[in-house]
């Protein structure tokens, strides 16, 4: 569990990285392209005026006598046209354009409307502009300014990918200290779950040896004492029920914060191990008037503590069968899930479940209607030992309540190999 908390606030921190990170580079690229485009545009206007030098000028910014014209430095070509002749005069003084570049210009500056242009095939930009006698169009190349655009991208991802891994490593060491005082809390407190069940199983036990010799000789105590025997040892046998679900919980726990191989790692038929669970509670589902409808696919192989999924699946079974209304079906369904995963699905047509009962069902002590702890014999650790189980064996458990649908319980785990289909 800390480790899917310390994974969680990795990605979640990583992510906010990445979108500040994205949007600055973002904003940077925008911004250099504006600024190359207007120095490309400069340069053509800069040829346009006929107030200023057609050559770009080396040291200086602005033109003379115009404070607030900033002089592009680009080399452009210029095509003079004449109203009246329709002579066309080039000017290549300042850079050199091919004739099918020019070719391509002049088609498409037919088009009266259009002042601006770019033909992509020549990395050209032009602009056209009116000189007395006639117009003019203006022409530069923009390969340097894609160039200059694409290496600042590649140098942009690059340095992105850099930031991001000094980030990583920030934030997981970050994470490994914020996540120090739960570890400890944690682990404190499973030491003292497993201390304290440890601790009461002599106690408990002496207590069931003696409640078991005296309701072994029950018919020695008066009538009216007898009901007290009776109770003693049914609370007796109530209690080692939760000193034994205290040390499961305890045990999961510890394979959820620890390194040490608490679960053992069999190859289990998980097929025939839910087919033999579901042999058993059969006889369970008709005393409290309802069916088993099974749907097993054969073959199916996990490896976990098989003794720990034995268990898992068999307070599954008995949670849906409890809860199940008479005259309904418990339907249980094992197939191959996508993503190599195996699904083993336990539906129960009972009383629907609310979202905030769903949300803590796999709450320790939690029960959905405190009023049936005595009816069902639970403490509400059930389905908590059913969750912690499964994670600290590689998988995930889920819950899911509807009035059309009932109750699903969905344990995953990954799956192994496909055996023989029974």
């Amino acid at each position: 569990m800390l480790k899917r908390l310390q994974t969680r606030f990795i990605i979640v921190a990583m992510g906010f990285m990445v979108l500040v990170l994205f949007s600055t580079l973002a904003a940077t690229f925008v911004t250099t392209n504006r600024n190359l485009d207007r120095l490309v545009e400069n340069s053509l206007d800069r040829v346009l005026n006929t107030q200023t030098p057609t050559r770009p000028y080396i040291g200086v910014l602005e033109a003379p006598d115009a404070d607030e014209t900033v002089y592009g430095q680009s080399a452009v070509v210029w095509v003079d046209i004449d109203d009246e002749t329709g002579q066309v005069d080039v000017n290549e003084s300042a850079a050199i354009i091919g004739p099918r570049a020019l070719d391509a210009v002049l088609a498409a500056a037919e088009d009266p409307s259009v002042e601006m242009g770019t033909i992509p095939e020549y990395n050209v930009i032009w602009k056209r502009g009116p000189i007395p006698g006639g117009e003019r169009i203006a022409i530069a190349n923009s390969a340097a300014t894609q160039a200059t655009l694409l290496n600042q991208l590649y140098l942009s991802i690059g340095e992105g990918v850099v930031f991001l891994l000094l980030i990583l490593l920030v934030v997981w060491r970050l994470s490994v200290r914020m996540l120090e005082p739960v570890r400890l809390a944690w682990e404190a407190q499973q030491r003292f779950t497993a201390d304290a069940s440890h601790e009461l199983k002599t106690p408990l036990a002496v207590i069931m040896a003696d409640t078991k010799i005296m309701t072994d000789g029950i018919e020695r105590f008066p009538p009216e004492q007898r009901r007290w025997v009776e109770s003693t040892a049914e609370e007796a046998e109530r209690m080692q029920v939760l000193v034994t679900s205290l040390l499961e919980l305890s045990k999961a726990d510890a394979a959820t914060i620890t390194t040490e191989n608490v679960y053992r790692s069999d190859d289990i038929d998980l097929s025939a191990l839910v087919e033999a669970a579901c042999l058993e509670f059969e006889v369970m589902a008709f005393e409290s008037g309802c069916a088993m409808d099974e749907s097993l696919e054969g073959g199916l192989h996990v490896v976990g503590d098989e003794a720990a999924i034995d268990r898992v699946v068999r307070i599954l079974l008995d949670n849906a069968v409890k809860y199940a209304k008479r005259g309904t079906e418990v339907k249980v369904r094992l197939a191959e899930d996508r993503g190599g995963t195996v699904a083993l699905a336990v539906n129960n047509q009972g009383e629907t479940l609310s979202k905030s009962d769903v949300a803590h069902i796999f709450d320790r002590f939690y029960r959905s209607d405190s009023s049936r702890s005595r009816e069902t014999g639970g403490f509400g650790l059930g389905l908590a030992i059913a969750q912690a189980t499964v994670i600290a064996n590689g998988g995930d458990i889920t819950c899911a309540s509807s009035d059309e649908a009932g109750t699903t319980f969905t344990m995953s785990l990954p799956l192994r190999k496909r055996g023989p289909r029974g």
